[in-house]
């Protein structure tokens, strides 16, 4: 959990990347969300991918996505998390997501 990026000045890609850091230590290790595995598994491939074009933007200089709450992992939800505000090229097949 000591993870940090520090070559990236931006205070909010780096809380966006604790965030995911954080999402993955609480399912992989603290098993939370486990009832509802199927989407515990797709919350966080969500806020991966929502990590990678923050990531991509910063490479790009393109200005970031706004700001969304990570996913509440224990939930009776059954709907995976995904932002509200999706990239054109979020579900597109060619880039094998």
């Amino acid at each position: 959990m000591q993870t940090d990026l520090l070559s990236i000045g931006d205070d909010r890609v780096r809380a966006r990347y604790r965030t995911l850091v954080r999402l993955c230590f609480d399912v992989g290790y603290r098993g939370i969300g486990q009832s509802h595995r199927e989407r515990q598994i797709r919350d966080v491939r969500g806020y991966l991918r929502y990590v990678q074009f923050t990531l991509e933007a910063v490479i790009d200089g393109s200005p970031l996505s706004d700001d969304y709450e990570a996913p509440v992992l224990e939930r009776s939800d059954s709907t995976p998390w995904l932002p509200p505000a999706l990239p054109w090229h979020w579900q597109d097949p060619a880039d094998g997501s």
